[in-house]
């Protein structure tokens, strides 16, 4: 079993663009009423993220992960994403791009899409490629 640490701030991302869209549109309904405190909700939304970062609350709660082992591979990879399961069965063929691994699946046909960009440290690409070469075909 192989574990890969994940760029928690790469993993937070969609997240903060969340947060950044709710705080224009608050921002934006609350403007003609209230004028100058609805300035504050910005950063009353960047106090609520901080507190909610610091002690792991909500979504922040999540783990990010990616997990080879003999089975198959086990990933989530932002916080708002239920972690999944591949199984090395359900894979038909391999593809490496630049920043992504494509694995294509043997029943349906359909590409799952893993960014390599979420690793914490690009040195351990290639043993993540290696580990996945050692399981599946390339295409």
């Amino acid at each position: 079993m192989r574990l890969f640490k994940l760029n928690r701030n790469k993993s937070e991302a969609p997240m903060v663009a969340a947060f950044s869209i709710f705080s224009i549109v608050v921002s934006l309904v609350t403007f003609p009423t209230i004028i100058w405190y609805s300035f504050l909700v910005f950063p009353i939304m960047a106090i609520i993220y901080m507190v909610f970062r610091k002690f792991r609350l909500g979504f922040f709660k999540q783990e990010c992960f990616l997990i080879l082992d003999d089975e198959g591979l086990r990933y989530s990879f932002t916080v708002i994403q239920r972690p999944r399961i591949l199984k090395w069965e359900q894979v038909d063929k391999v593809n490496y791009q630049l920043y992504e691994i494509n694995f294509k699946l043997k029943e349906t046909g359909e590409i799952i899409s893993m960014q390599t960009a979420y690793l914490e440290n690009e040195a351990e690409i290639s043993d993540l490629k290696a580990y996945i070469e050692t399981q599946c075909q390339m295409m």
